[in-house]
């Protein structure tokens, strides 16, 4: 009996220590990331916050460094509706929610601009836009949609001389039960990353335990759509499982980096047949490690990945949890604490480089740059504005911190 006992204790002691040594980059964020520990840091030239009183709450962004546009995924609403973390207070979307157009490069450039809807009424709390992705050959933009009725992909045509979007249809399946960030392959093809197996809608147990416990059960899919046929149902295929897959960027035709927020790390993908044949023909073939939770993923001309996220898991859900309260302008930092924001960059031959850390910026999801014009933006999932950097013309607020 007592060599039974000793055998669980060992038992549990060794999965215990197995446990705690997969979670050690997340952990030692608690402590080396809190608040008054983390040092500040800023590598943007002239950095500074512009349109807080126009948008907040932006997620994602698209930038085409050819045109010189962005496209920004701004809800407002995500204090009290945020399907990813769990907030279900109320899905009436405020009326600013939207898509974003950023002429950043014309000389006429004064502020984003909201897209108006073409052929699109999904009514109140149906329309919660999360990750974006624009594939400039057919002038699609697709849309992540954490609706009230249901998580699906809108797909909209592109005006953007006139400013407008114009619905195309939704893209559901069995498959996207989480879906969260996108990468176009071609106009018929995507890469989507779904964040969780279990959904907090459904299951908020299941899917906080499998968020704590880095369990790998979150999956990339290739979504093929028929674009000739309208209603013609995509096809679906899983080609890897990890743990929180969130931000996704194409590296190159064959390679893909996706981004595990729980796990602190961004694995990076090769596919031979270029994502064509599902899981038997995905091998990671890097993996970058991180002193922070990463988000959303970009790359830039010159091929470096830029990566967004969290440094304080702690921090970014007391934001969360004070809701409605950071809805109030006027909010004091004790009823909406903030939540610094790290970007980083890397290169297969330079590694990982830090280019911004600190509060002044909270909750950076997204970071986009032009190499060309020297320029670049962030937006934060739960701060007000945009934070944008350039090489030559100052920003209108500049930032506190200095460069460093």
């Amino acid at each position: 009996m007592a060599r039974t006992a000793s055998a669980i204790t060992v038992a549990l002691l060794a999965l215990l220590s197995t446990f705690f040594y997969s979670r050690r980059g997340i952990l030692s964020t608690f402590y080396w990331n809190r608040p008054g520990v983390l040092k500040d840091l800023n590598l943007f030239p002239n950095a500074g916050v512009e349109h807080e009183d126009i948008v907040r709450n932006c997620e994602d962004v698209y930038m085409d460094d050819v045109e010189g546009f962005a496209i920004l995924s701004c809800d407002p609403g995500r204090d009290k509706w945020n399907t990813v973390m769990g907030t279900f207070i109320d899905p009436i979307a405020p009326p600013e929610t939207g898509l974003y157009l950023v002429n950043y490069a014309s000389e006429d450039y004064v502020e984003p601009i909201r897209l108006k809807m073409i052929d699109f009424e999904p009514g109140p709390g149906n329309f919660h836009p999360l990750g974006i992705e624009f594939e400039p050959g057919s002038k699609i933009l697709y849309v992540v949609n954490h609706a009230d009725s249901g998580t699906r992909i809108e797909r909209f045509r592109l005006l953007k001389d006139v400013g407008q979007a114009k619905w195309l249809g939704s893209i559901t399946d069995p498959l996207l039960t989480t879906p969260n960030s996108i990468a176009a392959l071609d106009p018929s093809a995507l890469l989507v990353s779904n964040d969780h197996y279990f959904t907090q809608r459904n299951n908020p147990i299941l899917a906080t335990l499998e968020t704590y416990l880095s369990l790998p059960l979150a999956s990339l899919v290739r979504v093929d759509v028929d674009v000739t046929r309208k209603g013609t149902p995509p096809k679906v295929t899983v080609l890897a499982y990890q743990s929180f897959a969130n931000g996704v960027a194409l590296l190159n035709s064959t390679t893909v980096a996706v981004a595990s927020s729980s796990g602190t790390v961004v694995y990076v993908y090769n596919s031979p047949s270029g994502f064509a044949n599902g899981t038997e023909d995905m091998s990671v073939v890097e993996t970058i490690r991180l002193p922070f939770l990463p988000d959303n993923l970009s790359v830039d001309r010159n091929g470096v990945l830029l990566i967004s996220g969290h440094p304080h898991a702690p921090s970014l859900e007391a934001r969360v949890k004070a809701g409605a309260a950071c809805a109030n302008p006027d909010a004091t930092q004790q009823e909406c604490p903030t939540s610094p924001s790290w970007i980083a960059e890397w290169t297969a031959e330079g590694g990982l480089k830090n280019l911004f850390i600190g509060s002044d910026f909270g909750t950076t999801t997204t970071t986009v740059r032009d190499v060309d014009r020297g320029m670049g933006i962030a937006v934060g999932l739960y701060d007000r504005g945009i934070l944008t950097w350039s090489e030559t013309a100052p920003a209108e607020e500049p930032l506190s911190i200095g460069h460093l």
